[in-house]
């Protein structure tokens, strides 16, 4: 190490005592930003800063107060902070440091701020504790080098309105959670293994809200106005990436959010490769058999990464997207500070254009071009109606929807079920699903985990090919839906049109795809379908308080966990008796069967986020009661037990 002059963040005196200053120098509290906002250009992550200087990399970085315009340069921006690289336009998110293992780095900072910046990150060690301060309008320099390759992050904080900031104390000590002004302090700090530097992309997720506590919600229990970006831009303005079939594609993902986020792949499984973390800084390359195949995936707040690879084997236009409903949905007005409420965007006077009119936040679009490897002509095996439906009358506070299957005479249009029916398929068997929409509104439905071609799968206005994208579902029309599923699994079904109403309100359901010959058995299968609704009700299987099951010992039962709740982040699930957490194998992840390396035997606490399924096999021991809890805070304190009265053989 040399020059080494970063602090700690156990020199809280001198934290504790730049506050001070701060507040000082801003009697009523506030910070004020150098200058009128300047223009902040969005960080696509292909090109690194800095300069070497033999064999140094040389990084030079200062602060801007910019107008950020998230949703394109003609749309309302927000006023925030932004890392810039000396004499060059500021970036949202910082710009990229990326060196190979064991390259010096000189980094040079120059805080312009009237307030403190503890800067995070840019160290040898773990940047949770190793911070650089700087007192405002100074600078400060550090040399440092990083000894293992992976996927990292760097941010700062500003002292004064951290301290305004109520945060849970670890978030708030280490500067992980940033919701205001100081936002967008964050990068990506890659470290390469030597040798060519890979062919990979990065993105990193940023989020901001521009409330001031306490935070008032929109009236499905969310926070309102929490405004989402990718590599410095909110959908329909986020980057469309090309691709070809059969390419090999690597990505880079880091969460510099105040919030977990299960990031979800439309048509496709991605390989999980790495996955790190800022507190403490690691990042853990996985061995070849403790790779997971998944079509989401779980990244926690403030500072997880994750690698991952895929290949696409069909064309078409498909989407990567946050799966949390307040994450993609249209956002609030931006120049409207007031307006907390998330907007119904089911029109817009043309619903084919969904996709791009009636979206924005954590989007990717993918398009692939080339053709599918040749397969027979599709003939449908097996056929299913299935309606999309509402029982809502004049005066009610909130819509309800439900999607009814055809068994026998056609169902009555006032008919519901919640969540919707199980749909059973065989795996490589033709399926023809006609959605027959008998509601006032346009709708689509989208066939989650499911690989199938683009045009049927769902996002309406992008789904398909250019010039031939999957119209909406209009009210009193129908579309026909080609399935044949490539894999037996846990899979789901749910609306993507104007999700915040309508999938909140109840269009959504379970599908399970079973091996040819096999017969699906109740009285073996204990599905568990988590999700919520109108005033906020959290469900499994359609109610709040599920009926007794009984099961009997020595029998082996396939519990089915599938998670579409539109809010909840990251839901633990647990089998008990009395107060001891039972285990269960895992088989299955997100309809993937496990390799035999993690199909093991573990503690069955477990957590599942929207969008994500997980199967386990379970065997009951001895008689008595046992309840499979379902929590929807974290602490198991306010959960939904799914009772179950074990008796002998």
């Amino acid at each position: 190490m040399r020059g080494r002059v970063s602090l700690t963040i156990g020199a809280a005196a001198l934290v504790a005592f730049s506050m001070v200053l701060t507040a000082a120098a801003n009697p009523a509290g506030r910070v004020v930003p150098a200058g009128a906002p300047t223009a902040v250009a969005a960080n696509d992550n292909r090109t690194a800063a800095g300069t070497y200087v033999g064999d140094t990399l040389v990084l030079r970085l200062t602060l801007a107060t910019v107008a950020w315009h998230f949703l394109g340069d003609s749309d309302p921006g927000l006023t925030v902070a932004a890392f810039a690289e000396e004499g060059k336009t500021p970036t949202i998110p910082a710009p990229l440091v990326r060196v190979h293992v064991g390259t010096p780095i000189h980094a040079v900072i120059r805080n312009t701020f009237d307030d403190t910046l503890i800067v995070r990150g840019l160290s040898d060690r773990n940047p949770a504790v190793d911070s650089l301060i700087l007192l405002p309008r100074t600078s400060r320099e550090v040399t440092f080098s990083r000894a293992k390759p992976g996927t990292y992050q760097y941010w700062a904080t500003l002292a004064e309105w951290q301290r305004n900031v109520p945060l849970p104390l670890p978030a708030h000590k280490h500067g992980l959670m940033r919701p205001r002004f100081d936002s967008q302090l964050t990068g990506a700090f890659i470290v390469d293994p030597p040798g060519p530097i890979p062919k990979d992309r990065i993105f990193v997720l940023t989020e901001t809200v521009d409330q001031a506590p306490p935070i008032r919600n929109d009236h499905r229990g969310m926070p309102g106005r929490e405004f989402t970006a990718i590599n410095g831009r909110s959908w329909p303005y986020t980057e469309h990436l090309h691709y070809t079939v059969g390419d090999t594609i690597h990505w880079r993902i880091i969460n510099t959010t105040f919030q977990s986020h299960p990031m979800h792949l439309h048509g496709f499984y991605f390989r999980v490769d790495a996955a790190g973390s800022a507190d403490p800084s690691v990042d853990s390359i996985y061995a070849p058999s403790q790779r997971r195949m998944v079509v989401t995936e779980t990244m926690k707040f403030g500072g997880d990464t994750r690698a991952l690879t895929w290949s696409p084997d069909r064309p078409g236009n498909w989407i990567f997207h946050c799966h949390l409903a307040s994450h993609n949905a249209k956002l609030p007005q931006v120049d409207d500070p007031n307006e907390i409420e998330y907007p119904d965007s089911h029109d817009h006077g043309d619903p084919d254009r969904h996709a791009t009119t009636g979206m924005n936040g954590l989007v990717l679009g993918i398009s692939v071009d080339g053709k599918a490897k040749s397969a027979r002509p599709w003939h449908a095996a097996k056929r299913l109606r299935l309606f999309v439906q509402s029982d809502s009358v004049a005066g009610d506070s909130a819509r309800r929807w439900g999607y009814v299957l055809q068994r026998g005479a056609e169902p009555r249009r006032d008919s519901l079920e919640s969540p919707g029916p199980l749909l059973l398929l065989t795996r490589g068997e033709p399926t023809s699903i006609e959605v027959i929409n008998r509601t006032p509104e346009p709708t689509s439905v989208h066939w989650h985990g499911i690989e199938l071609e683009s045009y049927y799968d769902g996002f309406a206005g992008w789904s398909g090919s250019a010039g031939a994208t999957e119209p909406a579902i209009r009210p009193g029309s129908s579309f026909e839906v080609h399935i044949t599923p490539k894999r037996a699994g846990t899979f789901m079904y749910h609306t993507h049109f104007n999700d915040m109403r309508q999938q909140y309100g109840g269009l959504v359901g379970p599908l399970v795809v079973l091996e040819p010959g096999e017969q699906w058995d109740p009285a073996r299968e204990v599905l568990v379908m988590i999700s919520d609704g109108p005033h906020a009700i959290f469900r499994v299987n359609g109610s709040a308080t599920p009926p007794v099951r009984v099961v009997r010992v020595g029998t082996t039962y396939r519990i089915r966990v599938a998670d579409i709740a539109i809010y909840h982040q990251h839901v633990p699930v647990r089998l008990v008796r009395d107060s001891s957490v039972l285990t269960w194998r895992a088989v299955a992840k997100d309809g993937f069967t496990l390799p035999p390396e993690q199909a093991t035997v573990r503690p069955s606490t477990t957590y599942v986020a929207s969008g994500e399924t997980a199967d386990f096999e379970f065997t009951p021991d001895a008689a008595g009661e046992l309840k499979l809890e379902v929590d929807r805070d974290g602490a198991f304190k306010f959960h939904v037990a799914v009772p179950f009265h074990v008796v002998a053989k």
